[in-house]
């Protein structure tokens, strides 16, 4: 079950007013739970407010072995999913060490502690840590033995002076000469970045990059099938 968090958000192709988003994070995270086999039943996009998200968790955790939801996990005034899972079952991970995608949740919803995650609201900290995160959840669920990605050491031509002293998943593309491009705008809020992009380099934390350097590269074809 999803659903989707925030009075600012506005479906593709209706007018989008001052303030407005539009709600890319529907359509990215429904392709990609059913590309890993799971029957997706969206509950729309719930109101900034706390009995409105207590209330889709308790629809959602009804008849459903999963909750994910995007937005509404960070610390702003009307974000509010983290006092509504609080109040609805359990929350025991809030907060991860990556870059993007530090506001994640996890935890359970009462009555039958159904499983809850809670992704961050801007498209790429969604789109990175469903990738990284989300997706080896669910292969365990399904059973699978091996849930990590395999990646590849290819050379960066590109620099990182300035790493975050997060982990980082950074977008970057195979050139012609089978080194990596980086995308030159690496905001959270990009979603091009992720199209434009062959995959990530998996970036540990402080480690600047210096041109012709080895980097660890997972591609998209080891996340996205």
């Amino acid at each position: 079950g999803v659903f989707f968090t925030g009075d600012d958000l506005v479906q593709p192709g209706e007018p989008l007013p001052p303030g407005a988003i539009y709600n890319s994070n529907r359509y990215a995270l429904r392709a990609l739970l059913e590309g890993l086999g799971c029957e997706v039943r969206d509950l729309g996009t719930v109101p900034d407010n706390l009995p409105a998200t207590r209330e889709a968790l308790r629809r959602a955790a009804a008849d459903n072995d999963l909750i994910v939801t995007s937005g509404g996990v960070s610390v702003g005034e009307e974000d509010h999913v983290k006092a509504a899972v609080q109040a609805e079952g359990a929350l025991d991970l809030w907060k991860i060490a990556i870059k993007p995608g530090k506001p994640l949740a996890f935890g359970k919803v009462s009555p039958r502690d159904t499983a809850f995650i809670g992704l961050p609201g801007n498209p790429v900290s969604t789109f990175v840590t469903f990738l990284m995160l989300v997706r080896p959840f669910l292969l365990a669920c399904q059973g699978a033995r091996v849930t990590a990605p395999r990646a590849l050491m290819l050379r960066a031509d590109f620099d990182w002076p300035k790493p975050d002293r997060r982990r980082e998943f950074l977008r970057v593309r195979i050139n012609s000469e089978g080194g990596l491009d980086l995308f030159p705008n690496q905001s959270s809020g990009v979603l091009t970045s992720c199209a434009w992009a062959d995959g990530l380099v998996d970036n540990p934390p402080a480690q600047a990059v210096a041109r012709g350097e080895l980097v660890r590269f997972i591609p998209f074809s080891e996340l996205l099938y």
